[in-house]
């Protein structure tokens, strides 16, 4: 009876009867060859309808597998990329420090809320700069007190204008970026949503704030004096 060999792996099935020497062979060969088909190096095409990795099973079609050109990943990982019809290598590429990377929302340590522009975080969101040693001072804010006289707290809802680019109708508070940008520009800057419209720095008002109260603290305790 000649020798045979196995469908998927073509492994060589020794004739029946033959040699102990020939048999050991031929086992030898066979282990080889397994050896090389799971280093890792050597292209395989077993005929699976279940693959674990590491005891999980991948739940990502063929397919989407074969995008994986070149990439490492954990199943977790790939068991994410459903429906992805570009090149992963290419997209996971993108992720670099020095890439520019654009998401429709974010979330950190918690989902995406799915509201385009949106970024939720369980955290604090830590940013910029503020130590002393890092600043050149160039002088406090003058008539931080008037400044502030000119400007308007109010509640307000996203007009037609705002809805046409994405916004949704609900109440909110703020100011208006055209009236802060007439007392303290520099904390106006363009909307990423278009900029040929503003936005405002809310957290950079502080520091208007801050010499306001000091004003009007000078006044109270002038009067108090008096």
């Amino acid at each position: 009876m000649a020798d045979t060999n196995t469908t998927t792996y073509a492994l060589i099935k020794p004739e029946v009867g033959a040699s102990d020497d020939t048999w050991g062979t031929k086992l030898n060969t066979n282990l080889d060859a397994l050896d090389d088909l799971l280093d890792g190096t050597t292209a395989i095409a077993p005929n699976l309808s279940t693959l674990k990795i590491a005891g999980t099973v991948v739940t990502s079609t063929a397919t989407e597998l074969n995008l994986l050109d070149g990439v490492t990943a954990t199943t977790v990982e790939i068991n994410y990329i459903s429906g992805v019809t570009s090149s992963i290598q290419t997209q996971f590429n993108a992720l670099g420090t020095t890439s520019n990377v654009r998401h429709g929302s974010l979330g950190i340590g918690t989902a995406a809320s799915g509201t385009t522009g949106e970024i939720r975080a369980t955290n604090n969101v830590t940013a910029y700069y503020s130590d002393n040693r890092l600043k050149t001072r160039l002088g406090p804010i003058e008539d931080a007190l008037a400044k502030i006289n000119t400007l308007s707290g109010f509640y307000y809802e996203a007009n037609e204008i705002a809805q046409a680019l994405g916004y949704t109708v609900k109440k909110e508070v703020g100011v208006s970026a055209q009236e802060v940008q007439a007392v303290l520009p520099e904390i106006v800057v363009p909307a990423p949503i278009d900029d040929k419209y503003l936005t405002v720095h809310y957290e950079k008002m502080v520091p208007l704030l801050i010499e306001a109260i000091k004003e009007l603290a000078a006044k109270v305790e002038i009067l108090e004096n008096s």
